[in-house]
């Protein structure tokens, strides 16, 4: 493929960086300061819980946080996203549930460790800081097998009959393991058996598995839109959470030299936030006729 001439870059860049100033996001709630928090919800749609092992139940939503422990669970036609303190990103799809067992983030590398188990569902992660600090001291569990990463986008769709496990991504000179398997190519998979815990060799992962994979579990960081919504409720959250991000991305681009893949990232976001102000103009005005808001009755 070829590189974008420099002459195109720059004026990506220029164009980009015109519009830097943050956004203000309208009827957001304030962030949560939860001592012992290791993350914080980004995105969502429809309802997600957090069962801590005591039965204590918290209600998530943008800019709640979660703590070690934490079950996520979400319902049907639900997802979350979550960005951790090593700015990791996890996402997760409908009737799914993952445990944070362990997340160490320590300036001492090798101290740092995460263990995160999911159970059914489909499930994204974007590695951080934790792979680069300690990369042996990362895992991920399905029900049946390990996966180990050094540097990439890994997801798995977990059902009772198959373990699909891959990644969407996967960085120069990295690797990612499951169970005896390596997968050392960007855009790969192997299925694991539940019931043998056998594992395939890898396959590349076809274009309609790795949409399936994105609109189950999207990404507002990426820029991804997601699945269309007619819940309100639901639209207005994912233009505040394309808001937030687009906001964080500014604050990483004005700590130094503009960067292109940050700036391709920007670009994405902002197409994303104007897709999903339709959507939510769309759906206000589906709700409005619905309640008999049109206009009339005399």
């Amino acid at each position: 493929m070829m590189k974008p001439k420099r002459t195109a870059r720059l004026a990506v860049a220029v164009a980009l960086l015109i519009c830097l100033a943050p956004l203000t996001v309208f009827g957001a709630e304030p962030p949560e300061n939860l001592p012992n928090a290791i993350g914080e919800v980004v995105y969502m749609v429809g309802t997600v819980k957090a069962e801590q092992p005591d039965g204590t139940v918290r209600e998530l939503d943008l800019k709640k946080q979660v703590i070690p422990k934490d079950v996520i669970v979400t319902s049907t036609k639900s997802s979350v996203e979550i960005v951790f303190k090593d700015d990791s990103v996890f996402s997760q799809g409908s009737s799914a549930r993952i445990s944070l067992d362990e997340f160490i983030y320590s300036g001492k590398q090798t101290a740092s460790k995460l263990l995160f188990k999911m159970g059914e569902g489909t499930f994204r992660y974007v590695t951080g800081q934790i792979v680069k600090q300690n990369p042996d001291g990362f895992a991920l569990e399905t029900p049946t097998t390990t996966i180990g990463i050094r540097g990439t986008e890994v997801y798995a769709t977990v059902t009772p009959s198959l373990e699909r496990v891959g990644n969407l991504d996967l960085s120069a000179g990295h690797t990612m393991s499951v169970g005896p398997q390596e997968i050392s190519r960007p855009m790969h998979a192997v299925s694991v058996d539940p019931t043998t815990g056998s594992v395939s060799a890898p396959e590349p992962v076809s274009p309609e598995e790795a949409r399936a994979v994105i609109k189950a579990a999207p990404q507002t960081t990426q820029g991804e839109p997601g699945a269309k919504n007619e819940d309100v409720d639901d639209m207005t959250r994912k233009v505040d959470a394309f808001s937030a991000n687009i906001n964080r991305t500014k604050d990483e681009l004005g700590t130094g030299k503009p960067d292109y893949q940050d700036l391709h990232t920007l670009s994405l976001q902002q197409s994303g936030q104007k897709s999903a102000e339709r959507d939510n103009d769309k759906a206000e005005e589906a709700q409005s006729a619905a309640e008999g808001g049109g206009g009339g009755g005399y």
